[in-house]
């Protein structure tokens, strides 16, 4: 696999106040290009993390676009050193739609960096990436200047979001940028339970232990999210899975991507359900389930099945927009 050399881009974000955006294309040099697969990362990651995986998408004919979130990544060392920390995403009430805007403003970018005549674009969201991701899809305004989605890892219906929202917003009265562990145990705090002998609390990302060691020793890795952060999160997820949001689900391919061993998705059973709820709302769903794998199948023995399988469904994609 090629090394990987991207071409750093930075951008006002829509938080304001300064901050700056960093985001990253990856050209790909295949003898035919087809499209751009802009990513959208994961809880507490960044987007170099998927190197592996763009490295494919690159050498099957696609350029690749990504930023790390704000308080994630490259993003977060611009702006620490004005006060904003690791898991903030600017202390806004709305600072979920601000998020979507950013996504939005890379989009743009990309279709600048790369062009738009005969291209597809799709939009990849991991985890997280893929709670931005489906609230896209279900923004009209923002779901047409996409050809394609994937939503890798997602959830299923989440009925305590709304206390979620409650304790995140109390923590946002005293202090939005204190890290909120409360919260972190209660969201994460079960996800080992079903994994005989884990060797620690972060043995559902993926089934082989070098993997979760890598993520483990990453000091840009598994943070704990700000009330803020928090409050971001359950606000994503509120929208995502409310009934305005199936209501606006549009006739544009998409793809889900799970395992039955994530207990992000409820052990698949919560995937299967949005699966069967978007399509009763008429969506035009794909979906594969990978077995016995965790929260990470790019990080999993199938990650090169399921690389093909993306590729696969991105070439089976028409570009009917974005034409120049």
């Amino acid at each position: 696999m090629t090394q990987l050399t991207p071409e750093r881009k930075e951008f006002v974000s829509s938080i304001g106040n300064g901050y700056k955006i960093v985001a990253f294309f990856y050209p790909s040099s295949a003898p035919e290009i087809k499209g751009v697969v802009q990513i959208c990362h994961g809880m507490a990651e960044y987007i170099e993390r998927y190197s592996e995986m763009i490295a494919h998408f690159n050498e099957a004919g696609y350029h690749v676009a990504g930023m790390d979130m704000p308080g994630h990544g490259e993003t977060y060392f611009l702006n620490k050193d004005a006060g904003y920390p690791k898991g903030y995403f600017g202390g806004a009430k709305d600072s979920w739609k601000l998020l979507l805007t950013d996504i939005m403003g890379l989009h743009e970018y990309a279709a600048e960096r790369f062009g738009t005549d005969g291209l597809k674009y799709i939009l990849y969201g991991h985890s997280m990436g893929s709670f931005i991701v489906r609230s896209i899809f279900s923004t009209p305004r923002y779901s047409k200047q996409f050809d394609g989605f994937v939503f890798a890892s997602t959830a299923g219906p989440n009925p305590a979001v709304g206390m979620g929202r409650f304790l995140a917003g109390l923590g946002c009265l005293f202090n939005k940028k204190k890290k909120n562990r409360f919260i972190n145990i209660i969201a994460f705090g079960s996800y080992t339970k079903r994994i005989k002998n884990p060797r620690g609390g972060l043995d559902w990302l993926s089934t082989i232990p070098e993997e979760v060691s890598k993520y483990a020793e990453d000091p840009m890795c598994g943070f704990c999210f700000t009330n803020d952060g928090f409050r971001t999160l359950f606000n994503i997820i509120k929208f995502m899975q409310s009934k305005e949001a199936f209501s606006q689900i549009p006739d544009i391919p998409c793809f889900f991507t799970y395992g039955q061993e994530d207990p992000v998705g409820s052990y698949g059973t919560g995937v299967e359900k949005v699966i069967a709820k978007m399509k009763e709302a008429g969506g035009n769903v794909k979906s594969k389930n990978y077995g016995p794998y965790r929260h990470e199948i790019q990080n999993e023995p199938v990650k090169e099945e399921y690389f093909k399988d993306l590729i696969e469904f991105f070439d089976s994609v028409t570009p009917s927009v974005n034409q120049g």
